[in-house]
């Protein structure tokens, strides 16, 4: 976590698009400047998202499977 300083994130539900009468959605999380500058992610950077249990983690693809 940042260091001295708790970050809070925020999930928010954004309009996408409407298909046959139905609305769709994105989700977008808010992530703190802190927690991307001490992980070091940069603008653009893709991440893998994976449910663990109750968790939502990011991680690095795998670049052997593209």
């Amino acid at each position: 976590m940042v260091k001295g300083k708790k970050g809070i994130v925020k999930l928010q539900k954004r309009y996408a698009y409407t298909y046959k009468d139905e609305d769709h959605y994105k989700h977008v999380l808010t992530i703190p400047e802190e927690i991307v500058n001490e992980l070091g992610w940069k603008h653009g950077k893709e991440l893998e998202p994976k449910v663990e249990g109750d968790k939502l983690v990011f991680a690095e693809p795998d670049k052997r499977s593209k």
